[in-house]
């Protein structure tokens, strides 16, 4: 259930909420790859949302899975918490148990954590100027401290394909919700070493309290493209965030606005937008989000709103400059650390015959283009129903230093169009770029899932003259 519809959830929906957010959880974790998954959120989100539509035995399952691992009726209950626990100060608290095997690494780590949050907090609320966490009043309070509304993070042992989750607790309607954070215990066996590990999830995980204090039902891709962004806002030098981009270059015509972990690695989006209009413009796509987008929580409006309050384009001319600029985004100044990102994969060379191809929404297929001179025209037909871009772009130089040129046209209503690239000769590369750049929303599944007006879009392309 990615996107969390105003509408009352139905029980199948629900009932399939409960198992996914019951899979997140089961042993050993898909990953879907090389890195280890932070799925747990997103399924309890969809979780804490359809509770209402569970009754009986699901119903207290799902409470089970959604309660803090101080409730020892919790599946993670993570035994008695010690003595001196939790360490507090008037914007959280850090709690972890004396069960050897839950409790942390070292007293170092649990000051680790500890600076690590308050690193967070004054960067996302204090120099990016996001909200305070919604108030959870005396959640948490043990021993006559922490009663003040902290944002309360636990410390157990999660394994080693689970980097941590937020949650919000049962019991609350509406949304703007209040949530609590769960760390593991020492963050071995992860692709950065511990420390850096555990200071990324911090970024991520606070980002997505934050969230829910927003917009509890926005679409789950912008949690989580929104929170792997915000990591490298905290920690400009760590760069987790690069071990989830071979899932992108490998699958440009997977849509943005899925559900797998490829999710992660559309952060990339967000350094795009916030490298043009100011980092802002992420914290007011999520404010837009809260102050009412139409249709309700859609992430595509949110970031129309947020996007040209700062200066930008709507959602869909911005999402087909960026998926052109993906061609040669190592030589790009608006994406962070690009020398170390994978080429984006191309399908095929551009032929004079024309080639087929079927883009859902918010997806696009970069083309090879092989001409040695003279002009390159990129000629493409597809649905007068489906916003579309194209685009040519050529790079003179290396691949991570390159001048890069690019020759885009924007299909506000499909139909056909064509684009132009001059004197082909001085480029090293060409590509061709044809994007399906619908984010418009039609619905949604049985699953709760959105659908949208730009799905199974064919388009015709070809080389043109």
């Amino acid at each position: 259930m990615p996107s969390a519809a105003a509408a009352a959830p139905t029980h199948a929906e629900a009932i399939h909420a409960l198992q996914e957010a019951r899979a997140a959880f089961a042993t050993p974790l898909s990953s879907g790859g090389s890195s280890p998954s932070r799925e747990a959120t997103g399924a309890l989100r969809d979780l804490a949302v359809a509770l209402p539509a569970l009754s009986g035995a699901d119903r207290r399952e799902a409470n089970d899975l959604l309660s803090r691992p101080t409730d020892k009726n919790d599946r993670a209950y993570f035994g008695k918490e010690a003595t001196d626990s939790p360490i507090c100060n008037a914007s959280f608290c850090i709690h972890w148990s004396k069960d050897k095997k839950n409790a942390p690494d070292s007293n170092s780590f649990i000051d680790d954590v500890s600076d690590s949050v308050a690193q967070t907090i004054a960067v996302e609320n204090g120099a990016l100027g996001w909200q305070t966490a919604k108030s959870d009043g005396k959640l948490g309070a043990r021993n006559g401290v922490g009663g003040d509304g902290q944002v309360d993070v636990y410390i157990t042992n999660l394994g080693r394909n689970l980097y941590g989750y937020a949650s919000t607790d049962p019991g609350q309607k509406g949304s703007r919700r209040y949530a609590y954070l769960v760390l593991d215990n020492d963050y071995k066996g992860f692709p950065s070493s511990p420390l850096d590990s555990m200071r990324v999830t911090v970024a991520h995980e606070f980002n997505h309290i934050l969230q829910f204090g927003y917009d509890s039902y926005q679409d789950i891709w912008l949690f989580e493209d929104t929170a792997t962004w915000m990591e490298d806002q905290v920690y400009p030098d760590i760069n987790d965030y690069l071990n989830y981009l071979p899932a992108f270059a490998k699958s440009s015509d997977t849509p943005m606005t899925g559900s797998s972990i490829k999710v992660y690695s559309e952060a990339v989006f967000n350094h795009w937008l916030s490298r043009h209009y100011g980092q802002a413009t992420i914290r007011d796509v999520w404010a837009a989000s809260a102050a009412g987008v139409k249709p309700p929580h859609l992430a595509t409006a949110a970031y129309t709103k947020g996007s040209t309050g700062n200066g930008g384009q709507p959602f869909g001319p911005e999402f087909g400059a960026f998926a052109a600029a993906t061609a040669e985004w190592s030589s790009s100044p608006y994406f962070p650390d690009a020398a170390a990102y994978p080429d984006v994969r191309r399908r095929g060379t551009l032929k004079s015959q024309p080639q087929k191809v079927e883009l859902d929404n918010t997806s696009f297929r970069l083309i090879k283009v092989k001409a040695k001179s003279g002009s390159v025209t990129l000629k493409v037909k597809t649905s007068k129903k489906t916003e579309s871009t194209i685009a040519l772009i050529g790079r003179e130089g290396p691949v991570a230093s390159g001048t890069v040129t690019t020759e885009i046209k924007q299909l506000p209503k499909g139909g056909k169009g064509t684009v132009t690239l001059d004197a082909v000769e001085r480029f090293n590369r060409v590509t061709a770029a044809v994007i399906n750049s619908d984010g418009r929303a039609k619905g949604t599944t049985r699953n709760g899932d959105r659908r949208y007006k730009g799905d199974n879009t064919t388009y015709k392309y070809s080389l043109a003259g």
